[in-house]
């Protein structure tokens, strides 16, 4: 699942309809949104291709396209062919089923066992040939029901549907190939029990209300011997273990909303929340709204909520009442700007539907204040659902073997350093949960604890980060005296490699759900760690204009520092600006303020911006303390204009030096940036004004050569003088 069945199965299409001789090759999808997203990828992928993709709006459409004697790819769902196909039978037309078609299945878990995909089969059973292409087949470990066919063989697993596997690629592959990611599970207890222990104590009560034949000892004895999952197991059967929504719902949403900026990077990624049956999605958004009302100020960001499921009809025990559709449509309208009518056929249900799927692909809110934060669903969205910027699933619900695979697989699709896996938390029976995780990973994987499908434990991760940490450390045990290494190329890369290696874990260790920094574990705090930040953009200065190998993310735990500041070039200024008095015409300061301002510029020095620091230093030293600051100057100001005479200085220096215009060169500087550090604008007017017999340097000989180690030189320059003063 996520491993590149949609790219596979267009291949696979592509072939059979060019170069097999079929007269159509159909793909069959289970549902419309699917049928529309995967029109749209197979078109795309087909721009380049000998062949058309023909996407079906009706029936009336698919039989006309059936029909047609051009090859090529159908896209189409399975109603809608078994509408054609009943159509068909009712007209006595067999038509297509003497053409040789090709079907390719997708989803072949879902809805394949079902009468539809039967009376399909049956009708192009002489010339047609039926592929599914599966993340989770079905086995006899998953007890489907299934169908009985013409020979009365009960049909229920995908290989006694479609025949022997063709080709099998396990999600421990796709994984170790990184394909897809692995998945952290979190089992949470909501507070329904205290303890195995109390259960224990309570399932020992019970056992001698029923059997007072059993002696005490027995009976502790008994207990004592279950394991936490059977603790689990006999609690639940004998009603002790019960979760009730009243009380249930509100614990979990107050976890979810109490860890929602960390656990979506501030609103970088979404989430989907499950839970079984119509009625349940309902209460959980109605108290997500409630929590949302209380917890967040009118100024505060908010989370935005959204909720989905099959609407179903007049017959369906579930049917959800209109005043719950126009509820949820108005909320939505007021974080989208979309409005949807309840009942409408373009702009009802299923439009509600389609845009809630291409929003959420979107990503959080963070991203863009219409996006979605948390789509609450039963059942929907737990298949086929394709993401990237979807990290965590929260399951209050029972889900096994391939419902659980596909449901967990939502979140495994491949993003970069700040997704290094897809985290699941569960709300119900921790035990019983973590064993069915365990049996659907060995149905289809390798299973148990040497998977790669689970990622490791918080504990395992933390102490591999305190290892890489001391690693570290024992390359530079002061990251303030980081100028030590500057000339030691040996000592330099080894802090390099030790610190992008402690980042890459620390950045791992960020993602789970209780992560939070710890002194101790980590081993230093993350004051110290932000001076390792600011050792190795000393030493490393992107001086190409790029950024460093692994993104440097701020720290985002739960607990933070207290009477932390952040200190930058702007916090200095305005401290400095507050603290001056004048004397006479001249602004100045007295030896403790200036005692303070070197520390801090001291701090903005240790924390990476060496450049400003001594900047500033300079400037403190040469203009403020020496008394040329004017009364009434804004400090701010002369700066800057301290900054931008020092800045023309060096335009001056360099111009003279190459004998160019120096005027030209101010104006490509004005306009040079460090994103495109290569690119020098106006670099032909620069070339063009050079005077060789008036340059400083004439090492090169001739005008040509000189032009040349010009265009050379100028990059570099551009880049010190940018970073120096932007």
């Amino acid at each position: 699942t996520g491993s590149g069945k949609t790219i596979t199965s267009f291949k696979t299409a592509l072939f059979l309809s060019t170069r097999a001789g079929f007269d159509k090759v159909v793909f069959l999808v289970d549902r419309r949104e699917l049928d529309n997203r995967t029109s749209k990828n197979f078109k795309a992928y087909a721009a380049y291709e000998p062949v058309d993709v023909d996407e079906t709006k009706s029936t009336y459409k698919l039989r006309t396209q059936m029909k047609s004697p051009k090859t090529g790819i159908v896209v189409t769902t399975t109603f809608k062919l078994s509408s054609l196909v009943k159509e068909l039978v009712e007209g006595h037309d067999d038509s297509l089923a003497n053409k040789k078609i090709v079907f390719i299945v997708d989803e072949a878990h879902r809805t394949t066992m079902g009468q539809m995909m039967g009376d399909i089969k049956r009708y192009f059973k002489k010339n047609g040939l039926f592929y599914g292409f599966t993340g989770t087949p079905l086995f006899d470990e998953n007890n489907i029901k299934g169908k009985f066919n013409e020979k009365s063989e009960v049909i229920n697993t995908t290989e006694k549907l479609f025949g022997p596997e063709l080709h099998t690629y396990t999600i421990d592959e796709a994984i170790r190939d990184g394909n897809v990611l692995g998945f952290h599970i979190d089992y949470v207890n909501t507070g329904e029990f205290r303890s195995y222990e109390d259960l224990r104590e309570q399932l020992a009560d019970k056992i001698k209300a029923d059997k007072p034949d059993l002696s005490d000892k027995e009976i502790a004895r008994l207990v004592q011997g279950f394991s936490e999952l059977q603790v689990e197991e006999n609690a639940v059967k004998e009603g002790i273990l019960v979760y009730q929504d009243e009380t249930h719902i509100p614990r979990v949403v107050t976890e979810i909303l109490d860890n929602w900026q960390d656990q979506s990077q501030q609103g970088e990624f979404n989430a989907i929340l499950t839970a079984a049956y119509k009625p349940r999605a309902i209460a959980y958004y109605r108290e997500f709204k409630k929590q949302i009302e209380e917890k967040f100020k009118e100024t505060d960001i908010k989370p935005n909520i959204a909720m989905t499921f099959s609407f179903g009809n007049e017959n369906d025990s579930e049917n959800v009442a209109t005043e719950v559709a126009k509820e949820m449509f108005q909320d939505y309208a007021e974080f989208t700007g979309i409005e949807f009518i309840a009942g409408d056929k373009k702009r009802g249900e299923d439009a509600y539907f389609e845009d809630i799927v291409e929003r959420a692909t979107r990503g959080g809110s963070g991203r863009n204040q219409k996006n979605i934060d948390f789509v609450i669903v039963a059942k929907q969205l737990q298949t086929g659902y394709d993401s990237k910027y979807l990290n965590t699933l929260y399951v209050d619900r029972r889900l096994e073997l391939q419902e659980l695979i596909q449901a967990y697989s939502r979140t495994n699709r491949v993003f970069g350093s700040n997704k290094e896996f897809g985290t699941i938390i569960n709300f119900q029976y921790p035990r019983i949960t973590e064993e069915m995780v365990n049996t659907a990973l060995k149905l289809y994987g390798s299973g148990g604890s040497s998977s790669p499908a689970i990622v490791d434990l918080y504990e395992t991760a933390v102490k591999k980060l305190k290892i890489k940490m001391d690693v570290l450390i024992s390359t530079l045990e002061d990251p303030t005296e980081w100028a030590s290494l500057r000339d030691d190329e040996e000592g330099k890369e080894a802090f390099k490699f030790a610190f992008l290696d402690a980042l890459d874990q620390l950045n791992f260790v960020q993602q789970y759900y209780e992560y939070k920094w710890d002194n101790d574990a980590f081993g230093l705090d993350e004051h110290r760690w932000l001076q390792y930040i600011g050792a190795y953009k000393n030493l490393f200065p992107p001086t190409d204009g790029g950024v460093p190998p692994v993104e440097i993310r701020p720290l985002a735990g739960k607990t933070k520092l207290q009477g932390t500041q952040v200190i930058d070039a702007a916090h200095i200024l305005s401290l400095i600006g507050e603290k001056v008095s004048s004397k006479g015409k001249v602004q100045t300061v007295d030896s403790e303020t200036l005692r303070i301002i070197y520390e801090q510029i001291q701090e903005l020095s240790n924390m990476g911006e060496y450049e400003q620091a001594n900047l500033l230093k300079e400037f403190v030293d040469t203009e403020l303390v020496a008394g040329n600051i004017p009364t009434g100057v804004n400090f701010d100001e002369a700066f800057e204009n301290w900054c931008k005479g020092k800045e023309c200085i060096l335009v001056a220096s360099f111009a003279e030096e190459w004998g160019i215009d120096g005027e030209v060169l101010s104006r490509s500087l004005l306009v040079y940036s460090l994103s495109n550090a290569n690119v020098i604008p106006y670099i032909e007017d620069i070339t063009g004004s050079v005077d060789f017999e008036k340059a400083k340097n004439q090492s090169a000989g001739n005008k040509l050569r000189h032009n040349m180690n010009l265009i050379k030189a100028l990059p570099k320059w551009m880049a010190e003088v940018k970073r120096k003063f932007n």
